[in-house]
C-alpha cells in the first residue's frame, strides 16, 4: 500500500516540514523587524512630517515643477510638473472621503504611499502605475491584518495574516486567496501546514488537533481524503485510505501491546476480509458494515476467499509484526 506513496508523500512532507522550519523563523518577522518593515517605518515617518500646509513651495517643487496649495474638485495638494501632471510627493482625497499619501509618477500613485479607505481600512507600501504591486500592509478596522507581497491591487506571492481572535496564517497566496504551501494556526493552538488550493486545504498537509491527535496525509476541499497516517495521543495509529473524513478502503491498524488490524473499511466501518494479530495470535475473518461475518480457519482458506480488489493488498496481510512496526514507524 504506502509503496504507491512512499516517494510522493515523503518528498511532499519534506517539502511541508522545510516550509515550516523556514515559516517559524522568517515568515512573521513580516510584521515585525525585517527589511520591509523598517522601510515602511521610515516612509511613514516621512509622509507623517510632510502632513503639513504646503503653501510655501519648497526647494525641491521649485526644481520639479509647480508645488499646488489649491484643493479641488478631487481634492489634490502635492507636487506638479510643468505640464500639471502629479509627479513627486502628494496628497489625494476623493469623494467618497478616501485619502491616498505618497508618491506619483506621470498622475498616477507610483513608489511608496498610504491609502486610508472611506471605510477605515489602511493600506501602505509599494504602489506602481496607480495600483498595489510588491510589499505592502493592509489593515482591516475590526477583522484581519495583512503583512506580505501585492499583484494588480490583490495579495500575490508570500505573506502573514492576523485575525483578530488571534488565528493566523503564513504562506503563499495566488490571486488573493491562500494557493501553494502555507501555515494556519487557530486560538485553540488547532494547526495545518501543508497545501492549499482557493483558500481550502487541498493536497498533502499535516493537521495537528487540540487534544494532541495528529493527521498526515491527503486532503480534499478541506476534509480528509485519500491517503493518510492518522495517530492518537494515546498510541494508537491508522494507515491508509480515507474518503469523507472517514475510513475507507485499504487500511492497517495498530493499538499498543503489539495488536493489529490489517483490512478494508467503508465509511469507517470494517467491511471485507480482515486478519487480526494480538501478540501469538491471529485471527481470519469478514466483515460487513461493521459486523462479524465469517471466520477462517487458516490463511489459505482466508486467501482463497479475497475478491479482486482484495487481492491487490494480499502481501501487506503476509507481513509479520516487525514488518509492520517498521512501516508504522513504531519502537521495538
Amino acid at each position: 500500500m504506502k509503496e504507491r506513496f512512499e516517494t510522493d508523500t515523503n518528498s511532499r512532507f519534506r517539502s511541508i516540514n522545510d516550509f515550516t522550519s523556514f515559516s517559524q523563523n522568517d515568515f512573521k518577522s513580516l510584521n515585525s523587524s525585517n527589511f520591509h518593515n523598517k522601510i515602511l517605518s521610515i516612509n511613514t515617518s516621512l509622509i507623517n512630517n510632510t502632513d503639513r500646509n504646503t503653501d510655501e513651495p519648497s526647494e525641491q517643487s521649485n526644481r520639479s515643477g509647480q508645488l499646488s496649495s489649491e484643493i479641488n474638485n478631487i481634492g489634490f495638494i502635492g507636487i506638479k510638473d510643468k505640464s500639471g501632471k502629479k509627479n513627486g510627493f502628494g496628497i489625494q482625497k476623493y469623494q467618497d472621503g478616501s485619502i491616498y499619501k505618497g508618491n506619483y509618477i506621470n498622475d498616477k500613485s507610483s513608489g511608496f504611499g498610504i491609502f486610508y479607505h472611506s471605510d477605515g481600512d489602511i493600506q501602505k507600501g509599494e504602489f506602481y502605475n496607480g495600483i498595489t504591486k510588491g510589499y505592502g500592509e493592509y489593515y482591516h478596522k475590526k477583522e484581519v491584518k495583512y503583512y506580505g507581497y501585492w499583484l494588480n491591487d490583490i495579495q500575490y506571492g508570500i505573506g502573514y495574516e492576523i485575525w483578530s481572535d488571534s488565528s493566523e496564517y503564513y504562506g503563499n497566496y495566488y490571486d488573493g486567496k491562500k494557493y501553494g504551501l502555507g501555515t494556519n494556526i487557530w486560538p485553540d493552538k488547532t494547526r495545518y501546514e501543508g497545501e492549499w488550493k482557493n483558500n481550502v486545504r487541498e493536497g498533502f498537509g499535516i493537521y495537528y488537533f487540540k487534544n494532541g491527535n495528529i493527521y498526515k496525509g491527503e486532503f480534499r476541499n478541506n476534509i480528509i481524503d485519500g491517503y493518510g497516517e492518522f495517530s492518537w495521543k494515546e498510541g494508537r495509529k491508522y494507515y491508509g485510505f480515507f474518503k469523507g473524513d472517514k475510513k475507507e478502503g485499504f487500511g492497517i491498524c495498530y493499538w499498543p501491546k503489539d495488536q493489529f488490524f490489517i483490512g478494508f473499511f467503508k465509511e469507517g466501518k470494517q467491511c471485507g476480509v480482515s486478519k487480526c494479530i494480538s501478540g501469538n495470535k491471529i485471527i481470519y475473518r469478514k466483515w460487513k458494515n461493521g459486523k462479524k461475518e465469517n471466520k477462517y480457519s487458516n490463511e489459505k482458506q482466508f486467501f482463497n476467499n479475497f475478491n479482486q480488489d482484495e487481492k491487490k493488498y494480499t502481501k501487506y496481510f503476509k507481513w509479520d509484526i516487525n514488518k509492520l512496526k517498521e512501516y508504522m514507524e513504531i519502537e521495538y
